[in-house]
């Protein structure tokens, strides 16, 4: 690594520190990066959205890290956040898991479970993680970040799960979870919601929704092609047979299932409504 100062515009994101003066810059390991950029106002902004003022900042700058970074950066891909965002994945479904259980005690084990599933999820924690910010702060290759792969609701929820991960082993469980909950309680401020809702049990996995009500009525299983675009985005399509139709462009080919099958599910309802009318 060379000794020339590192430069930054504040007003960046984080991985733009690395298109224009620093392009050239190679890193050998995560406290290298850390100790030049420990003090940039994105990452004290995050730790203050977190609740968590990291001991060992190498940990922060590790879980906001893609491995496309990693191999341009770092010399090498699995230098990411990918081990912190597994070990975040466990630790943030016992976090959600004992919220709910003390939250809903009369909820049996089936509804928690789908509960559980309505809220970690990669639109839920995407939404979450852009309540934070992450968008600004997560370290991309520059091909990833011309093509916008910051604002991808997978990313998103890739780098949030990682996040909960760093801070437990920063920490203890206790503060990922006080950490965790602090978030919520922003999320629900800024967006006039409640994040533990029992509502989520309607609105979610509209996949499984539509899949059961196409059997009862059809006898038959909807239908999800997907095509990638040249943006990184995805061009879905659902279909139930030759009956009824849905398409769109989404971040993510899970996110565009859900969304289409809900609004097939509107439209099969619809359809039933129509049909229950003229008879």
């Amino acid at each position: 690594m060379s000794e020339k100062p590192m430069t930054f515009n504040t007003n960046e994101t984080l991985s733009a520190v690395f298109m224009h003066d620093n392009s050239s810059e190679n890193f050998d390991k995560f406290s290298d990066l850390s100790a030049v950029l420990e003090s940039h106002q994105l990452l004290l902004t995050l730790q203050e959205n977190i609740s968590h003022k990291f001991k060992n900042q190498s940990l922060l700058i590790e879980a906001l890290a893609h491995s496309s970074f990693g191999h341009e950066k770092l010399g090498d891909s699995t230098k990411s956040y990918e081990r912190l965002e597994f070990l975040g994945d466990s630790v943030l479904g016992l976090i959600v898991t004992d919220s709910l259980q003390e939250k809903f005690p009369t909820l049996a084990e089936g509804q928690l479970s789908k509960l559980r599933a309505s809220l970690v999820n990669e639109q839920s924690l995407g939404n979450l993680a852009s309540s934070i910010s992450l968008e600004k702060m997560i370290l991309l290759g520059k091909g990833e970040l011309q093509n916008q792969g910051h604002t991808r609701s997978s990313i998103l929820c890739d780098v949030f799960e990682s996040i909960i991960g760093a801070i437990y082993k920063d920490s203890s469980f206790e503060q990922a979870k006080k950490s965790f909950s602090e978030i919520i309680s922003k999320f629900e401020k800024n967006n006039n919601t409640k994040f533990f809702d029992q509502e989520n049990l309607f609105d979610f996995d509209g996949k499984t929704r539509l899949q059961e009500l196409t059997m009862s009525l059809y006898k038959c299983l909807p239908v999800y092609k997907s095509t990638q675009l040249s943006n990184g985005h995805f061009e879905v399509v659902a279909t139930v047979e030759d009956r009824f139709s849905a398409s769109g462009e989404f971040s993510s080919k899970k996110k565009g299932e859900q969304s289409l099958a809900k609004k097939l599910i509107e439209e099969i309802n619809k359809n039933a409504k129509r049909s229950t009318h003229v008879n």
